[in-house]
C-alpha cells in the first residue's frame, strides 16, 4: 500500500511540477503547493515513528552530541554552545551534551504544533521541545551571526526551498562557523518524488548537488562566494554530510 502511495502521488506531484512550474528555480511556488499537500503523510508517518519511539534513546538529557558536529569545532571550557537544529521533527536527533555539558539546543520544524499534540497524546516529554519554524524563514525568527553551529538532519529535502533554507542557515550562524547538513542520499529518486520528498542531496565528483525531476544545483558552485562547502559519503553511501563553513 505505501508503495502504491508514492508511485501514484509521485506522479501527481511530478505532473504539477511540469504544467504549473513556469520557471525552474527553486522559489517556484508549486515547491510550496505540492508540500502543502504532502505534509499529512509526513505527519501520518511522524505519528506512527512516536508510537514506537525509544524514548531512552532519543530522549535522554544526557546523550553525547554526534562526533560529526563535535569534531568540527572546539569551544572553550565554560562556555555554552549555541545550535539551531532545523526541521527537527518531533524530537531533535541532536545529543544533548558537549563533552558532558549541557548545550543550548533550539529545534524548530514547521509542523512543530502537530508533532507536541503527537507527542502529548503519547504522554513523551522531550528534553528539548521543538517550536514552529520555517527553514526559509529563519532571519524572521532568529538574529544574524547567532548560533555556534546551524544543524539538519533529513529533512532540507523535504522543505520547500532547500536552497534558500541553505542561505537563511548561513546567515543565522557565526562567522567562521558551520551549517551542518546530514541527509540521506537521493530520497526524491527512492519515493519517487511523492509526499514531502521534492529533492536530491548527493555528491558528484566530490561537490554537493540538489536536484529533482526538473533541475540540478551545484551547491559548491552557488555559495563559494559565502562559504566553504565540503562534502563526505558517509555510511557505504547511504548518507551525505555537508559542512558549510561561513566566511
Amino acid at each position: 500500500m505505501k508503495r502504491l502511495f508514492e508511485i501514484l502521488n509521485g506522479a501527481f506531484n511530478r505532473l504539477i511540477l511540469k504544467l504549473f512550474s513556469s520557471k525552474s528555480g527553486t522559489d517556484s511556488g508549486v515547491h510550496k503547493l505540492i508540500w502543502g499537500v504532502g505534509k499529512k503523510s509526513e505527519v501520518y508517518y511522524q505519528e506512527n515513528f512516536i508510537k514506537n519511539l525509544d524514548v531512552d534513546l532519543f530522549c535522554n538529557p544526557e546523550s553525547e552530541i554526534q562526533e560529526y558536529v563535535k569534531n568540527l569545532i572546539t569551544f572553550p571550557n565554560g562556555a555554552v554552545p549555541k545550535i539551531l537544529d532545523v526541521g527537527a521533527g518531533p524530537v531533535t536527533m541532536l545529543g544533548k551534551k558537549w563533552n558532558g555539558k549541557t548545550i543550548d539546543i533550539t529545534a524548530i520544524d514547521p509542523l512543530a504544533e502537530k508533532y507536541n499534540e503527537i507527542l502529548s497524546k503519547y504522554n513523551i516529554i522531550p528534553p528539548v521541545r521543538t517550536q514552529p519554524g520555517f527553514a526559509e524563514k529563519l532571519t524572521e525568527q532568529f538574529e544574524e551571526n547567532y548560533f555556534d553551529i546551524v544543524h539538519a538532519i533529513n529533512s532540507l529535502d523535504h522543505s520547500f526551498n532547500p536552497v534558500t533554507a541553505i542561505e537563511q542557515m548561513l546567515k543565522v550562524v557565526k562567522k567562521n562557523s558551520y551549517v551542518v547538513l546530514y541527509h540521506s542520499t537521493n530520497e526524491g529518486k527512492r519515493h519517487n518524488y511523492s509526499g514531502l520528498h521534492q529533492w536530491n542531496f548527493y555528491e558528484k565528483e566530490g561537490e554537493f548537488h540538489i536536484s529533482n525531476s526538473k533541475m540540478n544545483i551545484n551547491i559548491k558552485n552557488k555559495f563559494e562566494s559565502s562559504a566553504e562547502v565540503n562534502s563526505k559519503i558517509m555510511e557505504g553511501g547511504v548518507y551525505l554530510l555537508v559542512t558549510l563553513k561561513k566566511k
